[in-house]
């Protein structure tokens, strides 16, 4: 089965993955991370994660088509503790650390949120949140997860772009209370029944 964060964000690794191919990708990600912290104008290219990484340009490539999928491999271990809060569940210390660093790093998280890069970020948090759906909801689950990312993309993105003011712990708390309720009234009853509200 092909991992949907990988396909996003990459070549699906095999079923089996050999141990150094994981640690070359590990390596470029890890390259775009330091990458994204120090540098201050977008875009960071392929070429500048292949100096990075310390790896060859033909290596990064059997890894990654480019850098976008590079950025969003990166973004994908982020973006579940994200995925969590949207609906409803994980640590809320985590989600209050994770808004902090988005925060502290935010002319970058505003670069990576806007725009086609804000659209891919988007369509990531939504197959993550796909993938944590358990129970069964009254639509169909990519709709569902695609609506409980937006709840959860839309005050990050507005928070970060100064259209609203909130501090991480309450902004993390509106997401997660807005993830529990979304998801409560998505659930199913039964045949026939609206769900409950």
């Amino acid at each position: 089965m092909t991992d949907r964060v990988t396909t996003l964000s990459g070549t699906a690794p095999p079923e089996r993955v050999d141990p150094r191919t994981a640690r070359t990708r590990r390596a470029i990600i890890d390259a775009f991370g330091r990458l994204v912290l120090r540098s201050r104008k977008p875009p960071i290219r392929a070429a500048d994660v292949v100096a990075e990484a310390g790896v060859g340009r033909s290596t990064f490539y059997e890894h990654f088509a480019g850098a976008e999928q590079v950025q969003l491999a990166a973004l994908a271990e982020p973006f579940a503790i994200l995925a969590d809060a949207a609906i409803g569940r994980g640590d809320p210390a985590r989600t209050e650390w994770l808004l902090q660093h988005f925060w502290e790093n935010r002319q970058r998280a505003r670069d990576m949120l806007q725009g086609r890069a804000g659209e891919q970020a988007q369509r990531l948090l939504a197959d993550l949140v796909e993938r944590r759906l358990e129970m069964p909801v009254a639509t169909a689950p990519g709709l569902a997860a695609r609506q409980l990312a937006a709840a959860a993309f839309a005050p990050v993105r507005a928070w970060l772009l100064g259209e609203v003011t909130a501090d991480a712990a309450a902004l993390a708390q509106v997401i997660r209370n807005g993830g529990t309720a979304l998801l409560a009234s998505m659930q199913m009853g039964r045949p026939g029944e609206f769900p409950a509200s």
